[in-house]
């Protein structure tokens, strides 16, 4: 599985083909040092350590999130949902096991038209979490018969509005 640098707009999947359950096919390190990779930070009595970071909790600027973004429409009668998954170092400098932090509600196959986009905003790790996450990935539910392809983006800030709302003209005032 290969890694990304730990950077705002970082790729998790790139027009991913999903026809089955399957996991992203970057993962994000938030080390930026990749899986199976010692990372450069000194911890306790001098050593590396396996950093994890809770970046759900966010700060007053920075709120990190996956923008999922369909790039072929979806075909097929059966459902596909988005996830943010997260795992510890498996003290190896490799992903754990993943669990599950957020999913989106399952849409069926044919409602999943070109640029449809669904955001994913990344929660503060749960409390029954063991350590803290060092590996991010995206995870794709699928149930009977769809396909679909995303690209999946793991960033700060996304833009929060994609269309505007209009309204009519020619209203009567109350003043």
């Amino acid at each position: 599985m290969a890694y990304i640098e730990n950077s705002s707009g970082s790729t998790l999947s790139s027009a991913q083909a999903i026809t089955t359950s399957v996991a992203s096919t970057n993962i994000f390190d938030v080390t930026g040092f990749g899986s199976g990779n010692t990372p450069n930070i000194i911890g306790a009595q001098g050593l590396s350590t396996a950093l994890g970071i809770d970046i759900g909790t966010g700060q007053t600027v920075a709120h990190p999130g996956v923008l999922f973004t369909v790039t072929t429409a979806g075909t097929g009668s059966g459902t596909i949902s988005f996830a943010i998954e997260a795992a510890p170092d498996n003290g190896s400098y490799n992903p754990g096991t993943y669990t599950l932090l957020t999913q989106s509600q399952a849409f069926v196959g044919t409602a999943l038209t070109k640029g449809l986009q669904v955001y994913l905003p990344v929660p503060p790790v749960p409390s029954n979490y063991s350590g803290l996450p060092r590996f991010y990935e995206a995870y794709y539910t699928v149930t009977n018969t769809a396909t679909v392809s995303v690209t999946a983006e793991f960033m700060l800030n996304p833009p929060s509005v994609t269309s505007v709302q209009q309204y009519g003209n020619n209203f009567t005032s109350a003043y």
